[in-house]
């Protein structure tokens, strides 16, 4: 009995300390969410002062579900952000599994490899904008004109892929550190029983190297899921959202609301509702990791 009481003793101060860390968060996130809740449910336009703040209810979510555009720029939000999860997840796999041996200047390499990450995005567009896909000075159509082809105007003709090889660019070293940092954990024990019972390279990859990855692939997809939903910086330097709606997506919608149509209620609503998307991709995401690798995640 003594010792469970000092148990529960040095537990409660642990606690306390925590207290200082958990009132941050609460203030630095949830009062501003609090306070988005309270704008989404008001019709409010700082371009109409004479007609004031008035509470609206759910006016604005059903306006904003019911306006032409807003299929086409959640379908956006779901093909960019998957689709560069994916391409992330692939590239950031095969360079961790390249870069987790020895050879010469391996720092260096590492070093040039997660360098895109520390890049601010409206740099990164700037340089993929004006130095790679610009249609007369670009390294793009540098080459297209060796090749003897037409320059291509990819931010006008295919502005979601490339905004997809943006966001992969960029968030590919994130994966790529995740993913090196299992393969470092890896058991070297695991590793030569595989070899030892018979199992190839690539049978020693599916059977132990990747259950054992489980857990960081799952934290790289969570977190990309949160940082990549949310990519604003290069929509606004590359394309500003067009042709249209072509590349906008709902962060950028969120702009266009509020900066651009000076409405306040709606653009607070449009944030809302990328926090509960948020939310259900992550819910739904972790829940299909747990079933479909149930026995390696538990």
């Amino acid at each position: 009995m003594g010792n469970v009481k000092t148990t529960a003793r040095s537990v409660q101060p642990s606690r306390r300390l925590l207290l200082p860390a958990v009132l941050f968060v609460a203030v630095a996130t949830q009062i501003p969410f609090l306070i988005t809740i309270f704008y989404s449910l008001h019709k409010w336009n700082l371009m109409r002062p004479d007609l004031g703040r008035k509470f609206a209810g759910f006016a604005n979510f059903k306006q904003i579900v019911s306006s032409p555009n807003i299929w086409t720029v959640i379908l956006n939000t779901f093909v960019l952000t998957t689709g560069a999860l994916l391409i992330c997840l692939a590239l950031g796999m095969l360079l961790a599994l390249l870069l987790n041996r020895s050879f010469f200047g391996k720092g260096l390499v590492r070093t040039l490899l997660i360098t895109p990450f520390f890049i601010m995005p409206t740099v990164t567009g700037i340089i993929w904008k004006n130095m790679l896909l610009d249609p007369n000075f670009g390294v793009l159509a540098y080459v297209s004109g060796l090749l003897g082809a037409q320059p291509v105007e990819w931010l006008t003709h295919y502005p979601l892929l490339t905004l997809m090889a943006m966001i992969a660019w960029q968030w590919t070293p994130f994966f790529l550190l995740v993913l090196l940092a299992g393969l470092q954990s890896v058991p070297e024990d695991a590793l030569e029983a595989s070899l030892l019972d018979g199992a190839g390279r690539v049978g020693q990859f599916f059977h132990v190297t990747l259950p054992h990855l489980l857990r960081y692939i799952e934290v790289a997809l969570l977190l990309g899921i949160v940082f990549i939903l949310q990519e604003f910086g290069l929509i606004y330097v590359t394309t500003s959202g067009g042709p249209g709606y072509a590349s906008t997506n709902l962060s950028f919608l969120v702009y266009r609301s509020g900066f651009q149509g000076w409405d306040v209620g709606e653009a607070s609503a449009v944030g809302v509702m990328i926090v509960i998307i948020t939310v259900l991709l992550m819910t739904l995401l972790f829940k299909l990791l747990r079933r479909t690798f149930r026995g390696e995640l538990t």
